[in-house]
């Protein structure tokens, strides 16, 4: 099987916007509203193709990065080779749904595309309070979703779920902009119950071996890029009695900056050192004009709203 793979003949029939990029894809993105055809076409096209899958994977899932090219295979789902900045081609597994295919692709596909366009990605949540964006980093299982869902059913706007995009970071003259994703988030039954959110016709399991689910939130939703106002590391800790946040020195704030972009879970020198270089000055810029909190989380679902009120308290002081 050849790596270079070849476009299986399908004509692109739906078209997306998420994270400042216009889409023309081959697969139908349940988390994404359709749009008519760009005027001037997409940004990127998403392409169904054969040939991709390599015969043999050293693990699950497989990711071979390259600054020119990038291939990412999931058992579950297939193969996705981004190679270049405009166009991903996918070559799903048998069977597989293009729901599947779209959980991927929203995710670390995406993230490598946003890279390759020159834009920042987070493995975050954001939420648009006061005019600023609001990011909540951390690590699986730390309440990322669950604290964005808590703001928004406060009336705040959701900016974007699991994937923050961050524009303009290495820029000294102008805020970074947090660009609007999709009006869908990705929540466990415990934290849908917590936040009082009803069944919906469209809610979709992530995947079937799993329980957490992909919800349209029926709440407003940021529609231009939004001026990146503080970001909040988030620690889910049975010892914590209340919600807390801290701010974090810079050298500290830094490390956990870092430790949270995509770039980091797949290596920060992959794309190449001058990428590296950008990536390092991206984080640092965010650091050096924003401010980074860490906030400490009791397990308890039911102090959600304490938690939204301290965020926004936090924000408060630092207007």
């Amino acid at each position: 099987m050849t790596m270079q793979g070849h476009h299986a003949g399908v004509k692109a029939q739906c078209y997306y916007t998420a994270f400042g990029l216009t889409l023309a894809s081959d697969f139908r993105f349940d988390a994404l509203a359709e749009i008519a055809p760009p005027a001037n076409g997409a940004d990127l096209s998403v392409l169904r193709s054969r040939g991709i899958v390599r015969a043999s994977h050293a693990g699950d899932p497989f990711f071979e990065i390259s600054p020119d090219r990038q291939y990412l295979h999931w058992r579950t789902v297939g193969a996705f080779l981004i190679r270049d900045p405009a166009t991903v081609l996918v070559d799903p597994h048998e069977g597989v749904s293009d729901h599947l295919v779209s959980q991927a692709f929203l995710g670390l596909v995406f993230s490598l595309v946003l890279e390759r366009h020159g834009i920042l990605s987070l493995h975050a949540g954001a939420v648009e309070v006061g005019g600023k964006a609001l990011v909540f980093l951390g690590d699986k299982g730390a309440g990322k979703s669950t604290t964005t869902g808590a703001l928004v059913a406060r009336g705040h706007a959701l900016v974007t779920d699991d994937l923050v995009a961050v524009a303009g970071a290495a820029e000294a003259d102008a805020p970074p902009l947090v660009q609007p994703g999709f009006p869908s988030m990705k929540l466990w039954p415990d934290s849908i119950a917590a936040l009082g959110l009803p069944d919906q016709d469209d809610d979709r399991l992530v995947h079937p071996t799993i329980s957490k689910r992909q919800k349209r939130m029926a709440t407003s939703m940021a529609q231009v890029p939004v001026p990146l106002g503080a970001l909040f590391q988030l620690r889910r800790t049975r010892e914590a009695a209340a919600p807390v946040a801290r701010r974090l020195a810079p050298h500290i704030a830094l490390q956990a900056v870092l430790r949270f972009t995509f770039m980091a879970r797949y290596g920060e020198t992959r794309l190449g050192p001058s990428h590296l270089a950008l990536h390092m000055r991206r984080c640092g810029g965010i650091v050096a004009r924003v401010p980074v909190y860490d906030l400490e989380i009791p397990e308890d679902m039911s102090r959600l709203p304490e938690l939204a009120q301290v965020v926004e308290n936090a924000i408060d002081r630092n207007r």
